[in-house]
C-alpha cells in the first residue's frame, strides 16, 4: 500500500500543491501576491527611500535623515573623502560636511532609477549645483543601500570621484563674504530658521549658541556657532562640526535649506 501512495504522490504533485494553496495550507510570497525572490521587506525599504528621495528632490528634506545613528557608509575611489564611515555623525561630519561646504546652494537631484534585490535598494540619479567658485559641478551616484526598521544601516556610494576631487580643490575664500552687506554685518542671521516642511526647526540665538528641534524632537542637535560674512560654522556639543551659507535671505545648511520665521 505505500509503495503505491508514494507513486501517487510523485506523480500528482503539482496538483496537491495547488489544493493546499486554495486552502490557505501553502503561503505564495508575501500576502497574497505572487511569489517574487525579494522579500516584502525589500520593497517598503524601495518605497521609503523613493518617498525620501522625491522630498530632498522638492528642496523639502534631508535625505541623510533616513540614515541610522550606526549607519556604515562607504565612499567609494579615490577622493578626499573617499573612505569607510562608522556612524551618522562622523559620515556627516568628515564626508557630507566638505562636500557641501564647497557649494553655494544644496545639490539639486535627478532620479534616473531605483531598484531592488534580496537585500539592498539601488538608488541610481544624478545631480548638479554650483561651487563657491562659480563652476558647476555635477555628477552621478549609485547608492547600494541596506535598510532596517526603516533606516539606512549600511551604504555605499559609487560615483565619478574624478569630479570630486575638482570640485574638493575649489577656492572656498573667495565667496565666503559678500562685498558689503554680509549676515555677519548686518545680524539678520539671528533668529530661528524653518524647512519648507516645518520638520526642522534651526534656531541661532545672540548667545553665540544653537539649538535644532526636528520633528518632535526638541533641542536634537545643540552646540556653537560662527558666522563669519555670509558663511556659518557650527561645533555640536557632541563634537561633530558642520557649516553652511547664507544667499539671498536663505540658510543652506548641511544639505538642507532653511527660511527665517
Amino acid at each position: 500500500m505505500y509503495p503505491n501512495l508514494k507513486r501517487l504522490l510523485r506523480t500528482h504533485r503539482s496538483a496537491i500543491a495547488a489544493i493546499l494553496l486554495g486552502m490557505g495550507m501553502l503561503q505564495q510570497g508575501c500576502g497574497s501576491k505572487p511569489y517574487s525572490p525579494a522579500p516584502c521587506g525589500v520593497a517598503l525599504s524601495g518605497d521609503i527611500v523613493a518617498r525620501q528621495f522625491a522630498q530632498w528632490q522638492r528642496g523639502e528634506g534631508n535625505f541623510f535623515d533616513l540614515l541610522h545613528d550606526d549607519v556604515i557608509w562607504t565612499v567609494s575611489g579615490r577622493s578626499p573623502v573617499s573612505g569607510t564611515y562608522k556612524g551618522k555623525a562622523c559620515f556627516m561630519n568628515q564626508a557630507v560636511a566638505p562636500v557641501f561646504g564647497q557649494l553655494r546652494a544644496p545639490l539639486v537631484p535627478e532620479l534616473i532609477d531605483i531598484t531592488t534585490d534580496n537585500k539592498y535598494v539601488w538608488l541610481h540619479f544624478k545631480a548638479r549645483a554650483t561651487t563657491l567658485s562659480g563652476r558647476i559641478y555635477e555628477n552621478t551616484y549609485l547608492w547600494k543601500l541596506q535598510l532596517e526598521t526603516g533606516k539606512i544601516i549600511r551604504g555605499i556610494a559609487f560615483l565619478d570621484t574624478h569630479e570630486l576631487v575638482i570640485l574638493m580643490k575649489d577656492n572656498r575664500s573667495e565667496n565666503r563674504t559678500g562685498p558689503q552687506e554680509t549676515m555677519e554685518a548686518t545680524g539678520e542671521y539671528l533668529g530661528m530658521w524653518v524647512t519648507k516642511d516645518g520638520h526642522i526647526r534651526h534656531e541661532l540665538l545672540p548667545n553665540g549658541r544653537y539649538d535644532e528641534s526636528r520633528g518632535t524632537r526638541k533641542s536634537a542637535y545643540r552646540g556653537r556657532y560662527k558666522v563669519t560674512g555670509n558663511h556659518i560654522d557650527y561645533r555640536d556639543d557632541t563634537g561633530f562640526t558642520v557649516d553652511g551659507e547664507f544667499k539671498d535671505g536663505i540658510l543652506y545648511h548641511a544639505g538642507m535649506i532653511l527660511y527665517k520665521e
